[in-house]
Order: structure tokens, then C-alpha cells, then sequence
């Protein structure tokens, strides 16, 4: 008997007819199988008639349409251009106006400076102006600070010596002048050598308001801390008190005293020569001094010998300025002073390197006249005393003060406060700016000088 598949075998078996049932069964298969395959070809070729047809259709679109597509691309394209330059414009017109406003506020802000350094007295705080800024009126009080001293003096007595060793505030460090310095001219009393012994009489501290005292007992640069830091008091707090001695001579020495001629100079290689070995108690400590009056009076170079001192092979020395002028007390005393930057240099840690360490100083000298009990002085203005008694007196009571200045990067330290939120110290730059040439330490020293010989 043949057998059939499950499901074909119950269909036959339902119908009743075996071999009719197969074939009917396989028919149906057939026929359903032919139906899928046209129905599927129907819509194969629906999908080429649509891509044909959509293709003809992109092809058969006008000149004008892709015309007008260009242009829109290139309308947009020329927006979006047009947009950025606009855009770059404006922040390059920002930029340049606050540019031009920033110069314009420093310059006013300069403007004012200039004012009120150059003018001899200040108005109170109250007095600015309602426009000034802050800063502006900081400086301001700052300076008035520096010259509350003088606010009573008139413009005169500002610039004399005798205020300013009064007030030493007053004093400020000169770096521009008008013209090189000439040497100064001594009075005829001075003329001839002299033996000095120094003594050191004290110091002070004339800008603490903005200058730190902590800070700047660590300022390496400031005169007077080191030796040979100071070319005319090589140690500045030196005990017990040098000798040496002093010369001065006249501006056209001849063969002998009396054929000498000129004006009374001081005979600078001399004097320097003596300090230097006085100071390092060593004769032999100076190899050579080069100063020649008659070339070049603001310039001197000192050559020590090597292993003399730690602190300098060679001390260099500028005159930036210098005045002088007679006190009015007595009419005979005699003041002078001479701003000084002297360039020390030596050996230092670093190979095929030189130490170079700069300093600036102001020495200021007071010569009085003593009569010979060595308590006395000359007074032509009360006592009527003859200057010809002066010239020929044995003894010269004088005080020496030095000046000492910041450099700048020392200002910006000594200025650095701490501020309110506990950071780091940060230097004031007005501060900075006025320490910079305000006086740091004010050093005072004794000096007896005895003629030595007849005089000339």
C-alpha cells in the first residue's frame, strides 16, 4: 500500500480517495507558488518604472530651476559672509575704544602725576575732584605722606640741604638731569690736608608708611647693609672709629702751594685710597684708583687687591648730581651733597660670570668751622668773625649723612602686604613706585678732622 505524508494521508482519508487526493494536493501547491512569483514580479517592475520614471523626471527639469537654486546658495552664502565681517567689525571697533580709552586714562592719570609731583603743595583729600579715581587719590595721599614735613615750607626752602637733613623725608632719589654735574667747589678753609676720624652716630627709618622694616633688613642691595657697599663708609657701623687721611687741592695744582691756582677741589683718588685701606685695615688692600678732575669728575674706579675684601674686586662710581650751598645760620658752614651709583663688582659662584651689584646713595656733608678748643664754632652772621680767622683754622666739626635707596625689584618686595583674604603678599604698585626713590635708611655719621701741617 503507498504511503503519504501525514497531513496529505488525513486529507485523503476525509475525502476518500487516495491517489485523486495526491494529485489535487500537488496542483494547489503549483498553482499558489506561480501566483507569488507574478505577483512579486509585478512589483519588481513597479519599482523600476518609479526609479525610471524619477530619474526622467530630475532630467527633464529646466535651466531656470538650477539657476535659481545657485543663486539662493550663493544669497545664502554672501548672508552668512556679510554676518561675520559685520560681526568681526564690531568686536575690532570694541577693541580699539577700549584701547583709546585705556591710553586716555593713563595718560590722564600721568597728566595728574606730573602735577602733583611738580607742584610744592597738596590739597586735602577732600579738595580732588569728583571724577578722580581711586587710585589716582591713593597716590596722592601716598605722596602727601612722603612731604608732610615740608607742606608748611615754602618752595624755596624745599630744596635746601639744611630742610632736607631736617626732614629727610624730602630727600628723593635723581636719576634724570638736565646736564652732567660739574665738580664741586670747596671753600678755601678746607684747602690742605686733613686727618678724619669717623664715628658712627645712628640711623633711621624715614619711610615705614609703605616701605617694610622686615622686608627690607633682608635687601641685599641696600647701601649700608654690606660691606663695601658704600664707597665712602666701607663698613658703615664700624667700631671703634677710623682714621685717615683727607686732601683737598686746587682745581690747577702748579709746582708748589704757591703757585697753585683754581678753585678747591677734592682729590678724590687720594681720599678714596685712604678710606678703602683705613676701613679694611690693610695698607696694601687698593692697587690702583683711576679718577683724572680734569676728563671726567662723575667717574671714579676703585681696583682693590684680590683676596682684600669678599664683597668686591672693583667698585665703580657715578655721579648722577650734585649741589651745594652756605648755611644761613652762621654764614660760614658749608653743605654739599652728591647723588652717587656705585656698581661693585667681584667673583661670584657661577663659572665664567661676574658678581655686579648695584647701589644708590645720596651723601650729604656738613663742614663747620671750629675755633682751635674743638667746642667753638666760627659764626660770621652773629659773631661777626673774619673768613680770613676761617680760613686758617685747625679743626673742621662735620656730619655725614648717606642716604640709601631701594632698586626697584627690592621696592616691589618691601611693598608687598598681605591682604585681607590671608594670600600670598602682593607688592602696591604705587607703593613701589614711590619707595623706589624715596630714602629706605638715613645713616648718620661724626666726623673730626684736624689739619695736618701749616696751612697752605
Amino acid at each position: 500500500m503507498t504511503s503519504f505524508p501525514k497531513t496529505q494521508q488525513t486529507f485523503c482519508n476525509i475525502n476518500a480517495g487516495g491517489t485523486l487526493c495526491v494529485e489535487t494536493t500537488t496542483k494547489n501547491t503549483t498553482t499558489a507558488r506561480s501566483i507569488f512569483r507574478r505577483k512579486e514580479r509585478g512589483r519588481r517592475r513597479t519599482r523600476r518604472l518609479g526609479a525610471a520614471a524619477a530619474r526622467k523626471s530630475r532630467s527633464t527639469k529646466s535651466d531656470d530651476a538650477y539657476a535659481r537654486e545657485e543663486d539662493s546658495l550663493k544669497r545664502s552664502t554672501q548672508n552668512t559672509t556679510t554676518t561675520t565681517l559685520t560681526t568681526q567689525k564690531k568686536k575690532t571697533k570694541t577693541t580699539k575704544t577700549k584701547k583709546s580709552e585705556e591710553k586716555a586714562t593713563r595718560r590722564d592719570f600721568a597728566m595728574k602725576t606730573s602735577i602733583l609731583l611738580s607742584s610744592s603743595t597738596f590739597l586735602d583729600a577732600g579738595d580732588a575732584r569728583a571724577d578722580d579715581n581711586n587710585a589716582f587719590v591713593v597716590f596722592a595721599e601716598r605722596i602727601r605722606a612722603n612731604n608732610a614735613a615740608s607742606s608748611s615750607s615754602s618752595s624755596s626752602s624745599d630744596t635746601s640741604l639744611e630742610d632736607k637733613i631736617a626732614h629727610p623725608k624730602l630727600f628723593k632719589k635723581r636719576v634724570i638731569n638736565k646736564s652732567k654735574p660739574g665738580a664741586t667747589k670747596y671753600p678755601l678753609f678746607l684747602l690742605g690736608e686733613w686727618e678724619e676720624e669717623v664715628s658712627f652716630a645712628g640711623y633711621e627709618f624715614p619711610s615705614d608708611e609703605f616701605i617694610d622694616r622686615k622686608t627690607l633688613e633682608r635687601a641685599a642691595t641696600c647701601p649700608g647693609f654690606q660691606k663695601l657697599s658704600v664707597a665712602y663708609l666701607p663698613d658703615v657701623g664700624k667700631t671703634p672709629a677710623p682714621k685717615y687721611r683727607a686732601r683737598f687741592v686746587h682745581e690747577k695744582p702748579g709746582e708748589n702751594v704757591n703757585e697753585a691756582s683754581g678753585d678747591v677741589v677734592e682729590d678724590r683718588a687720594f681720599n678714596l685710597r685712604n678710606i678703602f685701606n683705613a676701613y679694611l685695615e690693610d695698607e696694601t688692600a687698593v692697587e690702583s684708583v683711576d679718577y683724572d678732575f680734569s676728563k671726567n669728575p662723575n667717574r671714579a674706579t676703585v681696583t682693590l687687591r684680590r683676596g682684600a675684601a669678599n664683597n668686591a674686586e672693583r667698585v665703580e662710581l657715578f655721579t648722577n648730581a650734585r649741589e651745594s650751598e652756605t648755611s644761613g645760620i652762621d654764614g660760614c658752614s658749608f653743605l654739599c651733597a652728591e647723588t652717587l651709583r656705585q656698581v661693585s663688582l667681584g667673583y661670584s659662584v657661577d663659572y665664567n660670570t661676574a658678581r655686579v651689584v648695584n647701589y644708590d646713595y645720596e651723601h650729604v656733608w656738613r663742614y663747620q668751622p671750629m675755633r682751635d678748643d674743638k667746642i667753638t664754632p666760627f659764626d660770621v652772621k652773629n659773631k661777626g668773625d673774619s673768613f680770613e680767622d676761617i680760613r686758617r683754622c685747625n679743626f673742621v666739626k662735620a656730619r655725614l649723612f648717606t642716604v640709601a635707596y631701594l632698586q626697584s625689584d627690592d621696592a616691589m618686595r618691601a611693598t608687598a602686604r598681605v591682604n585681607q583674604a590671608g594670600t600670598a603678599p602682593i607688592p602696591s604698585l604705587f607703593d613701589a613706585g614711590t619707595a623706589a626713590y624715596a630714602p629706605a635708611v638715613v645713616y648718620s655719621h661724626d666726623v673730626l678732622m684736624e689739619r695736618v701741617g701749616c696751612v697752605p
